[in-house]
């Protein structure tokens, strides 16, 4: 290959990576990480650094769940609603037994599975919006929790909780599980056709149609998903809190959908990347962490998370841009 060669070949492999829907998140991330662990001598301690990671596990779970809703293009607001209905059900139901705490979590993850059902159907079927369904599944979820639970209580077995301490070989064991799942769901959406139908529906229901594709299925598989996710997490939560809470669900339907969007996926176009959605939840956990080291308020907190949101919106939004004038 030429000098001349050379010289082109090193802006188009920029370009690429600039393009690629998880750089900008992972750049940040490592950037905010690593001044946090050079300004903070307590946050970069390993038992902080440790608590991070577990905390992250609940709203990366999440956020693969709210990927595929989004990558359908819909968006599923009800995770929240799931995450409180189950831990819940857990603090109520669960005994100190392994069958009684199988038959919970198998019980809870039914609960997920179906309400990402009907979801799907409501979305698909009688075309109700799905911002709207789910923000309506998610009022009824939580009126439900704190009807069955109207302040943190019930019962966790002291087994159950300390399932999330093991570790193998040095790593926590649910850290081990999320990546488990991001690689699981990576090749869900990447190589099969449930995946392919997810991202041909997420960037235009009329040209899926019309190549054949169920969109009620497509919409279910991916509200589904989005359930099955959010009850994974709600049982994590149930076992790191040691109590049941109504309100517990609150803050990751907002966080979830941040976490897609500023990862990289783009709202109707079936683009986004599960490696990116889960970077960008260890970014908001971490920067919630740091926020608690400097003593910033739990409101400014929120008003921070939701600027995060506008820009990871508007960089996708120019990310898009960037790419049809490329390609023209």
């Amino acid at each position: 290959m030429s000098d001349a060669q050379k010289g082109n070949a090193a802006p188009g492999k920029l370009k690429r990576l600039l393009l690629t829907p998880s750089a900008p998140i992972t750049v940040i991330t490592v950037v905010a990480v690593t001044l946090a662990m050079a300004a903070s001598e307590s946050f970069r301690s390993p038992y902080n650094l440790n608590n991070v990671i577990i905390q992250m596990v609940a709203l990366g779970l999440v956020s693969l769940g709210q990927s595929f809703a989004i990558l359908a293009g819909d968006v599923d607001l009800c995770v929240g609603g799931v995450i409180s209905i189950v831990t819940v059900t857990a603090a109520s139901l669960m005994a100190d037994s392994a069958v009684s705490m199988a038959s919970v979590a198998a019980l809870a993850i039914l609960i997920g599975v179906t309400i990402g059902v009907i979801n799907g159907l409501l979305t698909s079927i009688i075309k109700i919006d799905a911002m709207v369904t789910t923000f309506a599944s998610n009022s009824v979820l939580l009126g439900l929790a704190l009807w069955l639970m109207e302040s943190p209580g019930g019962y966790i077995p002291y087994t159950y909780m300390k399932l999330i301490d093991v570790k193998i070989l040095g790593v926590p064991a649910p850290l081990l599980l999320l990546v488990l799942f991001v690689v699981l769901s990576r090749f869900a959406l990447d190589r099969t056709v449930i995946g392919f139908h997810i991202r041909a529906v997420g960037g235009g229901e009329q040209s899926a149609y019309t190549s054949g594709i169920s969109i009620m299925k497509t919409k279910v598989a991916a509200h589904v998903s989005a359930g099955f996710f959010a009850a994974l997490a709600g049982l994590f939560l149930s076992a790191r809190m040691g109590s049941g809470d109504a309100l517990s669900g609150v803050p990751f339907s907002l966080d979830s959908m941040t976490a897609v969007i500023a990862g990289g996926a783009n709202f109707s176009t079936g683009v986004g990347s599960v490696v990116g959605t889960t970077v960008a939840a260890f970014l908001i956990t971490t920067l919630g962490n740091i926020f608690n080291h400097i003593g910033v308020s739990m409101y400014w907190q929120y008003v921070l998370k939701g600027l995060l949101l506008v820009i990871a919106v508007t960089a996708a939004a120019l990310r898009t841009r960037y790419a049809e004038r490329a390609e023209s």
